[in-house]
């Protein structure tokens, strides 16, 4: 089933298992992202995370590359001076973090160009299928730009503070066994990341939805130092699944020996 995104570069398709594939579809320029296209990502993800139909959500670019980051050719408009840059800046943000705190779990399908933005957006995701074609990395500082303060915090928590320095202070765009030292990938498939995306996607989605939905909320909240301020909605989080028909349905199928069939209530 197709859903509506508001931008006719972006896909967004929705399976029977309740997998989700975004789709940046703007091959001609690698998926580079227009500003429209990052308000509509923030959007979308918005609007997925609150759909109860949506177990897992897939992001990936069409055409052999995952995203070659901000489209630099409208900068000169978008981000002519300091104000216009600020602004461009926080709708950036605003889409990355609609990925980081979708309430599902976001899987990452990276072939090809994942630079700059484009990595980012990756980096926003939960978890990073790649293969052998991708070439990952962050020029910022050959553009003369300064990272983003949100992206930055992202790339400390995926792969930890040196590594994240390899990564940004060197300006390198890495192939598969970089990506996979540094922890830019988590998963290698073969013969693209795709299938192996759908694959994890279908394997995630097989688990109660609100064990998904409050397991990357406290892991999230733990990671950016937010769980001691947070207790009592976390805590509340785990109070829903105890009471929910899935977690009885849960030890039924345990008992039963069955694959469970999870509702979601």
């Amino acid at each position: 089933m197709m859903l509506d995104t508001g931008n006719s570069n972006i896909i967004c398709d929705l399976d029977d298992r309740g997998v989700a594939t975004i789709t940046l579809s703007r091959a001609q320029k690698r998926n580079a992202l227009s500003l429209a296209m990052w308000i509509a990502i923030g959007e979308l993800f918005d609007k997925l995370s609150d759909e109860s139909s949506v177990r897992c959500v897939i992001l990936t670019g069409a055409g052999g590359h995952f995203s070659a980051g901000a489209d630099i050719s409208e900068f000169s408009v978008v981000r002519a001076d300091a104000k216009a840059g600020q602004e461009y800046d926080r709708l950036n943000d605003a889409a990355t973090a609609a990925i980081r705190n979708c309430r599902k779990p976001v899987v990452a399908a990276v072939s090809g160009v994942a630079v700059g933005g484009g990595l980012g957006l990756a980096m926003a995701c939960d978890l990073r299928v790649g293969d052998s074609s991708i070439r990952m990395g962050i020029p910022a500082g050959r553009l003369g730009l300064v990272y983003s303060i949100l992206d930055s915090t992202l790339l400390v928590e995926r792969l930890g503070l040196t590594r994240a320095k390899e990564v940004l202070l060197t300006g390198t765009i890495f192939g598969l066994t970089d990506a996979v030292r540094l922890g830019l990938v988590d998963r290698v498939a073969e013969p693209e990341a795709l299938s192996g995306a759908r694959a994890l996607a279908g394997e995630i989605a097989l688990n109660a939805p609100l064990s998904l939905i409050g397991n990357k909320a406290i892991l999230n909240a733990v990671a950016d130092g937010s769980a001691p301020s947070r207790q009592a909605e976390l805590n509340e989080l785990i109070a829903q699944a105890f009471d929910s028909r899935d977690y009885r349905e849960g030890q039924a199928a345990f008992a039963e020996k069955r694959a469970p069939r999870f509702t979601g209530a």
